[in-house]
């Protein structure tokens, strides 16, 4: 079994996490389904790897880098986006990762993630992980999990 790891973005994963965002196939799981400037990506990371309520972690399998988890306090709940580059999913690496991320977090009340309604992978890892289907229409599905901090 490969060994999974959860690193800290930093300054340098800049550019990697922008080539990343413009795969066709995660900008069509993506919310906005639209590609990002990088003049867009380099705000956006500016004002996430600041924020002490962003976590944000490179998905590491066996020591490469396949994947991203952000978490991000919204009130007073966490927003949870994970994604694998194409050709690591179906590993367990998300499942892996993000269970290990969940507590990891230690601020917020509960957990929420939009999924797409054509996202059965995300949906089942959702589920797997304990996520309550709190509402849906005909995009999204809304999952929700209470946060029991020690």
């Amino acid at each position: 079994m490969n060994q999974i790891n959860l690193r800290k973005v930093d300054i340098k994963d800049e550019d990697l996490l922008f080539s990343w965002r413009n795969i066709n196939e995660l900008i069509s799981l993506s919310l906005q389904k639209k590609k990002v400037t990088l003049t867009e990506h380099k705000k956006w990371f500016k004002n996430k790897i600041k924020n002490p309520y962003t976590y944000l972690r490179i998905v590491q399998a066996d020591n490469k880098d396949v994947g991203l988890i952000r978490i991000e306090l919204e009130n007073n709940g966490c927003e949870v986006s994970i994604y694998l580059v194409p050709g690591n999913e179906g590993k367990g690496y998300g499942y892996r990762a993000l269970a290990e991320a969940l507590e990891n977090v230690n601020f917020g009340q509960f957990f929420f993630a939009n999924v797409q309604i054509d996202n059965l992978p995300s949906q089942k890892l959702f589920e797997k992980l304990d996520f309550i289907e709190t509402s849906r229409d005909n995009k999204f599905i809304l999952f929700k999990k209470i946060i029991i901090h020690d």
